[in-house]
């Protein structure tokens, strides 16, 4: 059996050329085509499932990071509203706290008492700042910083801790003042004299009320003031409640602005039921009546 292949090529003037070729070469290059096309088609459709894989996942991954994003403006704008909100807010409470500080203000001015804040602005001289002038004025409007209501706070917090230990508003529910702090003549003897106190004429039994935190320093009872109390404050004010009808405290007690302390009565040198209500300031008598007023402009409960 011939094992080679005979391959004739006639030309166009009718010349042939014979060509030829051993028949397991021409096998074993079919073969190699044959492997060679699978070997191009199997890649070809593993290229195809890969790239539809790969588009696949890059759809998915476009469809993430669209929600991503939808997410992202959702939690910005959330995080505006919250920021406006706390904008909001922050300016109400600068505005409450501005008026208390202010309020404050018109309490220690009343009593000439400058706050600690206003002498390290005054340069430690004790005098009240400048008044702001806002006529001729203007500038950029600069808007409220967490720094400057933190700022505030802690002025108001210092003001209010040493209004806690001023004597203000009234010790009792008195039906009037039946003397007043001053020259006057004497109930007893009609003679001129000095009351270094004011009289606040009332029931007997009434509820007489510290008018500040402080201790007490004296109780007792003597022909003068009958039974009586003394607070000492601790920033150089004391308070005497005298004439009472019975004491509720002892020596060496603490007590609160608010606080019962005794009763309305007549004891000692009295003409009828009445407190007797002194304060002093470094040892010396003040006249109480400002700082009987100051209830005006502060809650105190009760008294």
């Amino acid at each position: 059996m011939d094992r080679k292949l005979h391959i004739i090529v006639t030309g166009e003037q009718g010349l042939a050329r014979t060509f030829v070729l051993s028949k397991p070469i021409v096998l074993r290059v079919l073969i190699f085509l044959v492997l060679i096309l699978s070997i191009t088609t199997t890649a070809t459709f593993q290229f195809s499932f890969t790239n539809v894989d790969l588009q696949q996942k890059v759809s998915t991954l476009q469809s993430n990071l669209n929600e991503l994003s939808a997410e992202n403006k959702t939690l910005n704008s959330q995080v505006l509203n919250l920021e406006e909100k706390n904008k909001t807010q922050l300016t109400g409470v600068y505005g409450e706290l501005s008026q208390r500080s202010q309020t404050i203000d018109t309490i220690l001015g009343t009593l000439d008492i400058v706050s600690p804040e206003k002498k390290s602005r005054s340069g430690g001289k004790g005098g009240p700042a400048p008044p702001m002038n806002t006529d001729n004025s203007g500038g950029p409007f600069i808007g409220i910083s967490g720094d400057s209501c933190e700022d505030l706070i802690m002025k108001v917090d210092r003001d209010m801790d040493l209004l806690r230990f001023l004597p203000l508003g009234y010790p009792v529910k008195a039906n009037r003042i039946s003397s007043s702090y001053g020259r006057r003549t004497d109930p007893m003897n009609g003679i001129l004299a000095f009351h270094d106190g004011v009289d606040l004429s009332g029931e007997p039994g009434l509820q007489v009320k510290a008018t500040a935190d402080g201790r007490v320093l004296e109780r007792g009872n003597n022909p003068t003031y009958g039974w009586y109390v003394k607070v000492d404050h601790g920033n150089r004010f004391t308070t005497l409640y005298a004439h009472n009808q019975k004491l509720l405290v002892k020596k060496g007690d603490t007590v609160t602005r608010g606080q019962i302390i005794a009763t309305m009565g007549n004891s000692g040198r009295s003409t009828g039921p009445h407190l007797h209500y002194e304060i002093r300031y470094k040892k010396k008598p003040v006249n109480p009546l400002k700082f009987l007023n100051i209830y005006k402009l502060i809650s105190t409960g009760d008294a």
